[in-house]
């Protein structure tokens, strides 16, 4: 009997100058969301993404509240059976940023990208989501890469049985915590504030692991190493002292913003930058659709974004293309 090997399909590279019904700029779930719903209906889709598909999920370390996955799921493991669920349609694919959106107000609008590539496109959904959000401080430039990070799940294995320093008290920070603290030597948790603010199994995890110090009202302010990360400084917000502390590695957890290369568009934003649409997820700007983390809303999860991502897609369609 003949046994049959079953082949992915590999992604559509797209050609200069070409004509889309969609591009989404982004391929983290709400994008590959709008991708597998467009493919469905059998449209001509381009995705644009400067990284690999998965976007933030992809540095997660365990989702654990992903319908579906009752024991949970390694973020790298979902962002592969989402980037693998849309093999079965005709989807172009390119790993590009874009640089500027021409056109915005016309029927057939351009993307220009920075490899200096140009598509045009009947709709654009938005869905780039977010990026780590920067302390602003000199010494994150100076050591990034070379200690500095915002992505422990990428980057924490470099630091086993080192000392390391994580900064924040939310769900993200607490997740990198506990993820860290299995192979590091010691690490401490900075935060501003005297409470965390994450979820109540996650602070008690925190809480209860003997590997984590946590440094309450504290910020970090400067660092010291000659080819490397070595020290970290600190300054207590109580009692107005600084200290040094030995730290191989400094991972970021203080937020995450919007990315800023569509800010340049004509697109409502809300205070904190984040896109303003309606409940079929229509930008003030006809034919621009944004979906996940990027919108204005509530709630920023995996299953918000992906059903953003299918909102805006059905959308498109109706709206744009008159299916």
């Amino acid at each position: 009997m003949e046994t049959q090997v079953e082949l992915s399909k590999e992604p559509l590279i797209p050609e200069n100058g070409d004509l889309f019904d969609i591009i989404i700029i982004g391929a983290g779930p709400a994008g590959m969301s709008a991708a597998l719903c467009a493919g469905r209906a059998r449209l001509k889709i381009l995705v644009l993404d400067k990284a690999m598909p998965g976007g933030q999920t992809s540095t997660a370390y365990h989702i654990h509240n992903y319908l579906g996955f009752p024991t949970g799921i390694l973020g790298s493991d979902l962002s592969h059976r989402m980037e693998d669920h849309l093999d079965d349609y005709n989807i172009h694919y390119s790993c590009e940023g874009v640089d500027d959106i021409g056109q915005i107000h016309s029927a057939e609008k351009n993307v220009q990208t920075d490899l200096g590539n140009f598509y045009r496109t009947k709709a654009i959904i938005v869905a780039s989501g977010l990026v780590p959000k920067e302390l602003g401080m000199p010494f994150e430039k100076q050591f990034l890469g070379r200690g500095v990070s915002y992505y422990a799940q990428c980057d924490g294995e470099s630091y086993r049985d080192k000392d390391v320093v994580v900064i924040g008290g939310g769900n993200c920070a607490c997740y990198a915590a506990e993820h860290l603290s299995k192979f590091v030597k010691s690490l401490t948790l900075v935060h501003r504030s005297d409470y965390i603010n994450a979820v109540n199994n996650l602070r008690e995890k925190i809480f209860n692991n003997p590997k984590i110090n946590i440094l309450w009202n504290s910020e970090v302010v400067d660092a010291f190493g000659i080819d490397h990360l070595d020290k970290l400084k600190l300054y207590n917000r109580t009692t107005q002292q600084h200290t040094w502390i030995d730290a191989r590695a400094v991972f970021i957890y203080v937020g995450r913003i919007p990315e800023k290369t569509i800010m340049s568009l004509d697109l409502n934003v809300d205070e904190d930058g984040y896109v303003i649409t309606d409940e079929y997820m229509r930008t003030n700007i006809k034919g621009i659709y944004a979906a996940g983390d990027i919108r204005s809303k509530q709630i920023r999860q995996i299953a918000t974004a992906v059903a953003d991502g299918m909102i805006a897609a059905i959308n498109v369609e109706r709206d744009v293309l008159g299916l």
